[in-house]
């Protein structure tokens, strides 16, 4: 007999393929199946939250996208975008307008069809959404019950001034024309604006002027501006002469310096409908990228602004910047990521793009350097920390990115080659990463599963798991809502005959006492005065659900006109549909005990705050629920965090395992598992 314990299970769920490598150092961390749990960075295993009912989308035949709007930790938003209109959802309820009762809701113009390819980047109260068949838009949160979508601006966010007038003082023997043209400069931002209108005067030749003669520049005050610049004509180009606070300004034969010369108004979108595909920020400059008539080309805001493409001849260093990369296949630019470099991923490849100088300039040389050539989809990436991850241009394989200083580069490794399995056949549709308190990818697929994975680079956690409900995941979104990253779903469900697409979030998994959790989906709860019938349930009308009252399990209860009802009044209860939790150990291996068959005889499993009656399926398949303490049978809300001893119905196999399920809405973390194996010296 061999003493046989799995102490960590970070490796997460590993492919078939591998279930005879047990040579691998992931395979002793490693697990054949884990649903509806996750591997926790600690190395041990939960079951996962449940979902708790947000709303049913405006409407359920059609789908729907979810966007996150954070504007600070406390200010955070979900915005339920779907086919012309855009709602809101903060803390996990709707936005009500309080005088109709009605959502607050916006129109919008992207169509249901367009949605999962809209790309978007925030900048405080505004978030920028771009797509090529759609002027890029910008929504605003004037207030949490009034919001506005508008096309972006392509202009200065102050005025040129405007009634110049120029006046000559002295004599005119030598006539010449000059020109002049004055730009006003914001307050606080100091952008500048457009020139102005060109005004003309007729003076003496500038080489015969006099000590007394000169030029005043007079124009109308602009709000806003805190001083003025102005710009004199020199063979066709606008040299600077000076600044002024006032709306006057007195040329007395000033030298203009054409290397500072006036703003040349630039819209890179104007020409043919020329949108944008993806955008975000980067060193204080505004990047829009994959133009919709040159899906290689990258521009950018000048510095401090967001929407002001202006530029000056020769360049400024704050001057926009407008690029093309040059390589052998013309791949679009799908994203673009703001590390220490500005990431760019193609549809064939990763590049990163500064200036020669380590300075993103548009006076400076800009390189841009391949860094793999792997390719990116449609998804959005996210980053943890100083990685990236994306799922590349096929839509099944899941890879990081990350800056290596041996290399002085980006490099990373496929995170999905360990459970493919989970990938084959399909694709990634939308993904979301949870940094608090899980470090959690989300990504659901185009099967309408979910798959997780745990991911810390820096403590080599990568460990995938698999979750299912009673319906289709279609959508992911994450936000911060307090302490914790909260994640959001739509899910389409089908409720007594009827599609229904419904919002729902997952709770947070910190539960103290067995009352306290939802281990339910499409679940709602009450607290309060002790009740025994449940209404408000009519979005699972004809549904057999679940409940936890008071910490006790209740089960297969009939949704009918909206209620159910208990046998006994409860004071805090979850009702929700059911799922469940499941985690089966790899194959059980020596170093040369593939292909004999051994037996389990005894199973002892480390347990943190957890519930002890889960179930222990036997090698046929019967499923034996495991006995409960005597501290726990007379507590429904005893946790309980310690050794617990389970009873298994086993007969010799090749592939022994040790196979548990949690059917009830209960808590289960699982720290480690101790077995006692028994190898055949020979097979029968």
């Amino acid at each position: 007999m061999t003493r046989y314990t799995q102490k960590s299970f970070t490796g997460g769920v590993l492919s078939p393929a591998l279930y005879s490598r047990n040579d691998l150092a992931k395979y002793a961390v490693g697990l054949k199946t884990l649903k509806n749990g996750f591997v926790r960075a600690e190395g041990c295993v939960s079951n996962r939250a449940g979902l708790e009912l947000v709303c049913e989308v405006k409407n359920s035949d059609e789908k729907v996208r979810l966007i996150p709007f954070s504007f600070n930790t406390e200010q955070t938003y979900i915005i339920e975008l779907g086919n012309k209109y855009a709602r809101f959802i903060k803390d996990g309820a709707q936005i009500v307008d309080s005088k109709t009762l009605l959502p607050v809701e916006i129109e919008t113009p992207y169509l249901e069809k367009d949605l999962s390819n809209i790309k978007y980047a925030q900048n405080a109260d505004v978030l920028t959404l771009c797509h090529n068949d759609y002027v890029p838009m910008e929504l605003s949160r004037l207030s949490h019950y009034d919001w506005q979508l508008k096309p972006i601006d392509v202009q200065p966010q102050i005025s040129a001034p405007t009634g110049l007038k120029a006046t000559w003082t002295g004599g005119t023997e030598n006539k010449t024309t000059y020109q002049y043209v004055v730009t006003a400069v914001k307050k606080e931002t100091y952008e500048e604006s457009n020139r102005s209108e060109e005004v003309s005067v007729v003076g003496e030749l500038e080489s015969s002027w006099g000590v007394t003669e000169y030029i005043t520049i007079t124009f109308e005050e602009v709000e806003n501006a805190v001083e003025y610049n102005i710009y004199r004509n020199v063979n066709g180009v606008f040299g600077f002469v000076g600044t002024t606070s006032t709306t006057t300004f007195k040329d007395d034969k000033i030298e203009p310096d054409l290397t500072s010369t006036a703003p040349i108004f630039t819209n890179p979108f104007a020409e043919n409908d020329n949108n944008p595909a993806c955008v975000n920020y980067f060193q204080q400059r505004k990047v829009y990228a994959c133009l919709k008539n040159s899906p290689q080309q990258l521009v950018t805001s000048q510095t401090s602004t967001n929407n002001n493409f202006n530029i000056s001849r020769p360049l400024n260093a704050t001057d926009s910047i407008n690029m093309t990369l040059s390589e052998r296949e013309v791949n679009e630019i799908r994203h673009i990521i703001a590390l220490n470099d500005l990431i760019i991923l193609t549809s064939g490849g990763e590049w990163k793009l500064n200036g020669s100088d380590g300075a993103f300039t548009a006076s400076s040389s800009l390189v841009a350097s391949p860094q793999s050539f792997y390719g990116c989809s449609h998804v959005a990436p996210v980053v943890s920390g100083n990685m990236i991850l994306f799922v590349q241009s096929g839509g099944s394989v899941i890879r990081d990115l990350g800056y290596t200083y041996v290399s002085d580069g980006y490099d990373g490794e496929e995170l999905s080659i360990y459970a493919n399995h989970l990938f084959e056949g399909k694709q990634v549709i939308d993904m979301a990463y949870s940094k608090e308190p899980y470090r959690i990818l989300w990504c659901v697929m185009s099967d309408n599963t979910l798959n997780g994975l745990t991911y810390n680079k820096k403590q080599e956690v990568s460990g995938w798991h698999q979750h299912t409900t009673k319906g289709c995941f279609e959508a992911v979104s994450v936000i911060r809502e307090g302490f914790e990253d909260i994640v959001y779903f739509v899910v389409k469900r089908l409720i007594n005959g009827q599609t229904k697409r419904f919002i729902e979030r997952m709770t947070s998994r910190y539960v103290e006492k067995t009352q306290d959790g939802m281990f339910l989906d499409c679940a709602l709860k009450y607290e309060g005065t002790p009740i025994s019938t449940i209404h408000g349930l009519e979005h699972l009308e004809g549904e057999k659900i679940n409940l936890l009252a008071d910490g006790c399990v209740v089960l297969d209860k009939m949704v009918k006109n909206g209620c159910v009802h208990l046998d006994y009044p409860a004071s805090k209860i979850t009702a929700g549909l059911p799922y469940e939790f499941e985690l089966e150990t790899l194959n059980l291996e020596g170093e040369c005990t593939h292909g004999l068959t051994k037996i389990v005889n005894s199973v002892n499993i480390s347990v943190d705050k957890s519930r002890e009656d889960f179930f222990i399926v036997g090698t046929n398949g019967d499923m034996v629920q495991n006995s409960r303490s005597v501290k726990s049978a007379n507590d429904a809300n005893y946790l309980h965090s310690g050794n617990v001893e389970a009873f298994v119905f086993a007969d010799y196999s090749d592939k022994a395992t040790v196979h548990l399920k949690q059917i009830y809405p209960l808590p289960l973390t699982i720290n480690s598992i101790s077995l006692d194996i028994t190898v055949a010296d020979v097979n029968d």
